[in-house]
């Protein structure tokens, strides 16, 4: 589902049924129309994920959002930062 930020408007919807389409697939048809345009999505750990991320980080749209570790833990925080402290967070390298 993509809303609008400040009236909650329902722009666009797909229901994901794990049948026939990839994760990854249905949310680039989703945010299809929004890529290239450097807009922000706010996803939970359903539906994203390190690739799914990248893809749209390379299309000029930024993600932010809870992983599941399950679905491939980025680099930078394999090891130690892999595990943070309740109400820590990391952004550009740095753990506060």
């Amino acid at each position: 589902m993509v809303c609008e930020a400040v009236s909650g408007y329902i722009c666009n919807m797909e229901i994901y049924s794990a049948e026939g389409k990839k994760l990854e697939d249905t949310v680039l048809s989703l945010s299809d129309r929004y890529l290239g345009q450097n807009h922000h999505i706010y996803q939970d750990n359903f539906y994203n994920s390190v690739r799914v991320a990248q893809t749209l980080l390379n299309r000029n749209v930024r993600v932010c959002g809870t992983m599941r570790a399950n679905r491939g833990i980025p680099r930078d925080l394999e090891g130690e930062g892999k595990r943070l402290k309740k109400g820590s967070q990391r952004s550009g390298g740095k753990v506060t």
